[in-house]
């Protein structure tokens, strides 16, 4: 009995620090809602969906019917649903707008610039076709919270920036702090709130409101090249021959 006494003592104290410890390792304020979900940027009254067109094939015409771009898309490609990402793809989605007025854009007639944003960078070859390897898509690290996008075809650029007072000024301060740190919870939670908020609040407002578009001077050069792979867009749609299908077994 004495050996059981020890044994079920000793076992309540292990009990006793793996609380303690799953305790301490639990993020300070452990009841806010946490990143941002695909789910709740989709809900916006203003997310972003892009019709966008392409060629059929490498070496083929350009599609007869486009295809929609949506911010689940994005975060596919990307990996998350950070402000970056869902900020870059409403400013750039309002930017298309200026370039292809009918509303379907052409992923084979575009250039753009960006800064050294991973985020930036994602959304820009995804919603332009533009990239690096082709001198179509250009990283300038002293551009800011602002996309500069080209039309090939009609020699047009605007350049869209997000307009003064919409980022939460503490939010550059803390995640450059963050980037310095370890792991601290409570900086950890207080980033990921200011970004939720900033996001939401994008998505929730007319672009009109959040970003500024003007045609971006000193930027006439288109940079790049087209990709390799729309070089025959302007060729007619190529159905191929038709296949007769085999008769069934037992028809003359």
């Amino acid at each position: 009995m004495r050996v059981r006494s020890v044994e079920k003592g000793t076992t309540v104290k292990k009990l006793a620090a793996l609380v303690f410890v799953l305790a301490a390792a639990a993020p300070v304020g452990a009841g806010d809602p946490g990143p941002l979900t695909v789910r709740e940027a989709l809900a916006a009254p203003f997310a972003p969906a892009i019709e966008v067109v392409d060629t059929v094939s490498s070496l083929g015409s350009l599609a007869g019917k486009p295809q929609t771009v949506t911010l689940e898309d994005l975060v596919r490609f990307h990996g998350h649903p950070c402000d970056g990402l869902l900020v870059a793809a409403a400013g750039m989605a309002y930017g298309l707008r200026y370039l292809f007025p009918q509303g379907v854009v052409d992923r084979t007639d575009l250039a753009a610039e960006v800064n050294r944003s991973a985020c930036y960078g994602d959304v820009a070859a995804y919603l332009t076709g533009a990239r690096h390897r082709y001198g179509s898509l250009v990283i300038d690290p002293n551009l800011g919270d602002e996309w500069i996008l080209f039309r090939r075809s009609t020699k047009q650029d605007v350049q869209v920036r997000l307009r003064p007072g919409i980022k939460p000024p503490e939010l550059p301060v803390l995640e450059r702090r963050l980037k310095q740190a370890d792991c601290p919870p409570a900086l950890i939670a207080r980033v990921q709130e200011l970004q939720r908020t900033f996001a939401l609040e994008v998505l929730s407002r007319p672009p009109e409101q959040v970003f500024e578009v003007t045609s971006s001077p000193g930027h006439g050069a288109i940079p790049g090249a087209a990709r390799p792979d729309t070089m025959k867009k302007g060729c007619p749609c190529a159905t191929g021959p038709r296949r007769t299908p085999p008769p069934k077994e037992g028809t003359p």
